[in-house]
């Protein structure tokens, strides 16, 4: 048998045993052992896969698509962006509720610095009351590190993309820590002589 099919084996029989841990039922379990339609995404399955943008991220959900501004799960979305409209997917950022706070998240800073992503499809009001019709979605960011730690990346790519991405973690004391997270990417617009700047992304944890 050639030796890249066993290889492709191998790897397609690791990443099945990989197990998830996700809170999508307000309580630790893993995707298997959780009874509702769910899909999960933790941070090396989203490195692995480039998944760096809304766009990406809704491509490898099923029965998912995303509008200008927002994501339907099996068709169920926002019909209109007003005061008084109600989103049929609510979205949560570290347990917190916010109609707008996951697609920021996804155009901002590139999923940089995230623990997991939770999307759960279909009615999901016993646990996540209104705004749940058509699914939910939990974004967990990573949590402050008990020792100091720093990262910076640098990706660079066609039309004069260029992204920086920067984190500093550590402890404050025994019981508190910080987490500091920036983001900044600029690219060519799709004009000649314009850029596209996206906003200086921070998050403190």
């Amino acid at each position: 048998m050639d030796c890249a099919l066993l290889a492709n084996m191998a790897y397609a029989q690791e990443r099945r045993i990989e197990e998830v841990v996700v809170t999508a039922e307000k309580r630790q379990s893993t995707v298997s052992d959780t009874s509702i339609s769910i899909t999960a995404f933790s941070k090396s399955m989203l490195e692995e896969q480039g998944i760096q943008g809304a766009n990406e991220f809704v491509n490898c959900i099923p029965a998912t698509t995303r509008d200008d501004f927002d994501i339907r799960i099996r068709g169920v979305g926002t019909n209109f962006r007003s005061l008084g409209g109600d989103p049929g997917i609510a979205t949560y950022y570290n347990g917190i509720y916010s109609e707008d706070a996951l697609i920021i998240a996804l155009t901002e800073n590139g999923l940089w610095d995230v623990e997991r992503i939770e999307v759960l499809r279909g009615p999901q009001g016993t646990l996540y009351g209104r705004n749940s019709i058509g699914g939910a979605i939990n974004y967990i960011t990573k949590r402050p590190t008990e020792n100091f730690e720093g990262k910076l990346r640098t990706q660079v790519g066609k039309d004069s993309n260029l992204e920086i991405y920067g984190l500093v973690s550590g402890p404050i004391t025994d019981e508190l820590g910080y987490r500091l997270t920036a983001a900044k990417r600029t690219r060519d617009g799709w004009q000649e002589g314009h850029t596209q700047h996206r906003p200086v992304c921070l998050r403190f944890a």
